[in-house]
């Protein structure tokens, strides 16, 4: 099934000794451009819906064993840094994130280009309510785990033709958590920044709420939640005066440790103490210098939708737009609709998926 390019080079290894007589060969290894590209024929036009792949999941991971191959087109790229090691794909009944485990990954599978996923030896597995397709993690700590190996990517996923990048779908808030649309490229609009920091009217605080992983130790055991992660998952009121809460999509290491230090999180509840009793003798903090992943929070009617942002994101320090967060103007959001324990999140792509009612772009 898959091609392979052979550069022949005749006698080199042989008579080491006389350099001489060494005819000289000049290899010229296959265009980039020129690569094969795979079709339905190769593949025997037999192949499994995502959706169907999908339902094979039976509440523990499941490594197929039988001949099973689905085909969908790219919807994300990871360029602006808000993916890591996957990308996702759709058919017309489903979308799934498939764990290539390489980063750049919008080099080689452009937005709109169709692959071929021979999931034959893969695993279907499931992360807080989330398919998704991957290899078997030897360490059993999550239900999948990344293609890392150049070999294992080159068994199991083919690149085919070029095509339109796929069209979002416009999904409704009564469809936030049909599971037709989960791992899809959507949609939501009209959406409004939850909490508000000063309300005019009544002239009182209003709570603000947010969701920040961040851990003591980034080199040690990511599911040490007791000693090592620190989820600030809170609601505090802000002082009416001042503009302390976190009004940028995620924090990068510099805005991560300008937040930490200005206070506003020393009195949340972390691994039995607060943040505040983290601080060294110093007055720094023994905390990680990366909040791994924010979440800002917006309400679809009376649905509560998370859109979460990585620190590693090219627009990890951009503001929220003011008349966003003061409520005056609703946002549209296309990206990546999931959920995570049973909830509706969003992933951005970049920022051209924010927009205003109108579809004008802030950004």
């Amino acid at each position: 099934m898959k091609r392979i390019y052979i550069a022949i080079l005749a006698a080199m290894s042989l008579l080491a000794s006389c350099e001489e007589f060494q005819p000289v060969f000049t290899v010229k290894y296959p265009d980039p451009e020129q690569q094969y590209i795979y079709t339905d024929d190769d593949f025997g036009n037999k192949f499994t819906t995502i959706a169907e792949l999908k339902q094979m999941y039976n509440g523990k991971p499941v490594k197929i064993s039988k001949s099973c191959v689905i085909k969908g087109q790219v919807t994300t790229s990871d360029q602006v840094g808000n993916l890591y090691k996957s990308l996702y794909i759709q058919d017309e009944t489903a979308g799934i994130e498939v764990k290539i485990g390489k980063n750049g990954l919008y080099n080689e599978y452009k937005l709109g280009q169709w692959i071929y996923v021979d999931c034959t030896d893969l695993t279907i597995g499931d992360y807080h309510g989330m398919i998704n397709l991957g290899y078997e993690d030897p360490t059993k700590e999550y239900e999948t785990s990344y293609m890392e190996h150049a070999y294992i990517i080159d068994s199991h996923v083919f690149k085919g033709k070029y095509d339109e990048p796929v069209k979002p779908v416009v999904v409704k808030e009564a469809d936030l958590l049909k599971d037709v649309n989960m791992g899809r490229l959507v949609t939501i609009e009209n959406l409004k920044y939850s909490y508000y920091g000063y309300d005019q009217d009544s002239k009182t605080n209003k709570t603000i709420y947010i969701f920040i992983l961040a851990y003591v130790d980034p080199n040690g055991d990511r599911k040490d939640y007791t000693n090592n992660a620190i989820f600030i998952d809170e609601s505090w009121n802000q002082p009416a005066d001042k503009d302390l809460w976190v009004d940028t999509w995620a924090c990068s290491e510099t805005k991560w440790k300008e937040y930490l230090n200005s206070g506003i999180f020393d009195n949340v509840d972390v691994a039995g103490t607060t943040v505040g009793g983290l601080k060294n003798p110093d007055g720094t903090y023994n905390i990680g210098s990366m909040a791994y992943s924010v979440s800002q929070y917006f309400t679809m009617g009376s649905t509560g939708v998370q859109v979460r942002s990585s620190g590693y994101a090219r627009f990890a320090d951009t503001k929220i737009p003011a008349e966003v967060l003061d409520g005056t103007a609703t946002v549209t959001f296309t990206g990546i609709l999931t959920k995570y324990n049973g909830e509706p999140q969003f992933t951005l792509i970049d920022l051209s998926g924010v927009r205003k009612a109108d579809g004008t772009n802030w950004y």
